[in-house]
C-alpha cells in the first residue's frame, strides 16, 4: 500500500493513541513503517519517521532503544522536521544512546528553534541558564521576535 502516507500515518496515530480504535502499539508501528518507507515522501512520511523514533524512545510496541530512536529522528531531521531536531537535541542533552554533549544538543535545538520551535528555544535558554553552554553570541527570538541577546536580558534584570 504505497502512496497513501497520510492515511497510513493517521491510522498509526489512531492505534497509538487509542482514539476511535483499541490502542495497539504494534499495529501503530506497522502503519508508521508503511508510511515512513513510502516511495513518495510527504510530510506524513516525515511525521511517521519521527513518530517511529518516539516509539523506540519509549519502547511502545518495540523494544526500547535510544539508538534506533536516533536513527529514525535523523531521517526526519534530514527532511527539516523541527520536532525530530528537538528530539535529537534531547538525546544529546541527556546522554541517551549517545555521549552527553551539550554543544551538540545546542546545535540540534538551534536547528529546530530556527524553524520556530518554541520548545527548542526554551531548551537553549535552559542550557544557558544552567551554564551548560557558552552564551556568547546567542540570540534569543521569542514569538514577538524581539531579537534580544542573553546579555540584553541579563542587563535588564539588574
Amino acid at each position: 500500500m504505497q502512496g497513501y502516507s497520510h492515511a497510513q500515518t493517521d491510522l498509526a496515530i489512531m492505534y497509538e493513541s487509542g482514539k476511535g480504535i483499541d490502542q495497539n502499539y504494534k499495529k501503530a508501528m506497522k502503519w508508521y513503517l508503511l508510511s515512513a518507507n513510502n516511495i513518495d515522501p510527504s510530510s506524513a512520511s516525515v511525521d511517521a519517521q519521527g513518530n517511529i523514533g518516539t516509539m523506540y524512545y519509549f519502547g511502545r510496541g518495540v523494544p526500547q532503544s535510544y539508538t534506533k530512536a536516533l536513527g529514525w529522528y535523523r531521517k526526519a531531521a534530514a527532511q527539516d522536521s523541527d520536532m525530530a531536531q528537538l528530539n535529537i537535541g534531547g538525546l544529546y542533552e541527556n546522554g541517551y544512546g549517545v555521549p552527553q554533549d551539550y554543544d551538540t544538543a545546542f546545535e540540534w535545538y538551534k536547528k529546530a528553534a530556527d524553524q520556530g520551535n518554541q520548545e527548542a528555544s526554551n531548551r537553549i535558554g535552559r542550557l544557558v541558564m544552567n551554564d551548560k553552554i557558552d552564551d556568547t553570541g546567542i540570540t534569543i527570538f521569542s514569538t514577538q521576535e524581539t531579537g534580544l541577546t542573553l546579555g540584553d536580558i541579563e542587563d535588564m534584570s539588574q
